[in-house]
């Protein structure tokens, strides 16, 4: 099993890289030890590798209700659009713009 994670900070803690803040002790050793037991593995994958799980975060942080989808269908548009990207193989890229100041 693989588990991929867009937080470097997260996989180099529960891969015992950097120092766990105490308030984070508990569930980063919860974490080790399923992953242990499930010979699983953690990955990091860039920002841009994880639209639908960020879709579905941002969908979640938004609604006011529990809400649950039992199909494709039901889902937003815009996750079923990020689904539908992936399914592709369409890569995702991320442009940063800056603003030059001419003096």
């Amino acid at each position: 099993m693989t588990i991929e994670t867009d937080s470097l900070t997260l996989k180099k803690m529960i891969k015992r890289q950097w120092k766990v803040p105490w308030e984070l002790i508990e569930q980063i050793e919860d974490i080790r030890v399923k992953l242990h037991s499930m010979q699983g593995q953690v990955i990091h994958t860039f920002r841009e590798g994880n639209t639908v799980a960020d879709a579905l975060a941002n969908e979640a942080i938004d609604s006011k209700e529990k809400k649950e989808y039992h199909n494709f269908n039901e889902l937003p548009t815009n996750i079923r659009k990020c689904i539908n990207i992936d399914k592709a193989q369409i890569p995702n890229l991320r442009i940063r713009t800056r603003k030059i100041n001419i003096q």
